[in-house]
């Protein structure tokens, strides 16, 4: 059954998989109470610690862990030139990915198992659970990096009740160079090892409400923020997007659009989900910057 689930998922493009055992994660789940004690926790953040730690799990065995990669987008873009981050570029992903995890779903279900997926908007900790299911190793921005797609993937999950030979976690760590520390633009990155979430520009960039200091963060790209994985040597082979591939809207010529135009111009990309409001404010945040550059 393994083999089976390995190879429809092959014939998916998907070829990054692991199977984790679903048990009490007694060892992240102090990480959690850390969070919520200096509220690390952002809004999107959502579930409980016992949920995401799977303390009264009595259905769901096996997590199925599957990796789609996507390429990283070069800062060289031209000033004028407004874009969203690597993982917001192009066709909404978590469309995409379920699709291609239904076919795994359905083999299941054949066979007499439950299976549920799960991508991205959920109470599971998807990078804890690719871990588990030995995929990568997480980096000092608490980030998952996987040997093959640096940090530059999406997750997917199966759970089911189907029980498997289990993926073992990989005994490695990151290079601890402190380049994403360095680098990252409202210090969520932090010397003790923790990671303040609300202070994350990706989370920022899509709060409905920010602050004057916070407008201040906001730069070229206004949906999300590759700083950290940009700078970082385990995505030193990572492919570049090429140029025809990459979302980006010029700045000074962008006009107000109507909600369904919002919808019939940018549906398909991921950052819509956030509706037309935050993105043309954020656009508007940096064309204001861009129109003061140019009066200097």
């Amino acid at each position: 059954m393994k083999e089976k689930i390995i190879e429809i998922l092959n014939k998916e493009n998907l070829y990054e998989i692991g199977f984790a055992k679903i048990e009490y994660y007694r060892d992240i789940e102090n990480v959690f109470l850390l969070q919520e004690k200096y509220n690390y926790r952002t809004p999107f953040q959502v579930g409980n610690v016992d949920s995401k730690t799977f303390k009264n799990e009595i259905i769901f065995k096996t997590a199925i862990v599957v990796l789609m990669p996507y390429c990283k987008i070069s800062n060289k873009i031209k000033k004028e030139y407004a874009y969203v981050s690597a993982s917001f570029n192009g066709v909404d992903y978590h469309l995409l990915l379920k699709e291609k995890l239904e076919s795994v779903s359905l083999y299941l279900e054949s066979l007499g198992y439950i299976a549920k997926i799960f991508v991205d908007n959920n109470y599971l900790d998807e990078r804890y659970l690719a871990y588990r299911a030995g995929l990568g190793f997480y980096g000092l921005n608490h980030l998952l990096i996987n040997d093959k797609y640096g940090s530059f993937f999406f997750i997917g999950v199966i759970l089911t009740d189907a029980i498997f030979n289990y993926s073992k976690p990989l005994n490695k760590t990151c290079y601890m160079c402190k380049k994403c520390l360095e680098v990252c633009p409202n210090g969520a990155i932090m010397e003790d090892g923790n990671f303040n979430g609300n202070k994350c520009i990706s989370f920022i960039t899509q709060k409905k409400d920010i602050s004057i200091e916070e407008e201040k963060l906001i730069n070229q790209c206004i949906f999300g923020c590759d700083v950290c994985t940009n700078v970082c040597p385990h995505n030193l082979k990572v492919s570049e997007c090429k140029n025809e591939d990459i979302f980006k809207i010029d700045a000074y010529s962008y006009s107000h659009l109507s909600n369904n135009d919002f919808k019939k111009n940018y549906g398909k990309y991921s950052f819509s989900w956030r509706g037309r409001n935050i993105f043309e404010r954020n656009l508007n945040i940096y064309k204001q910057k861009l129109e003061k550059k140019d009066k200097l």
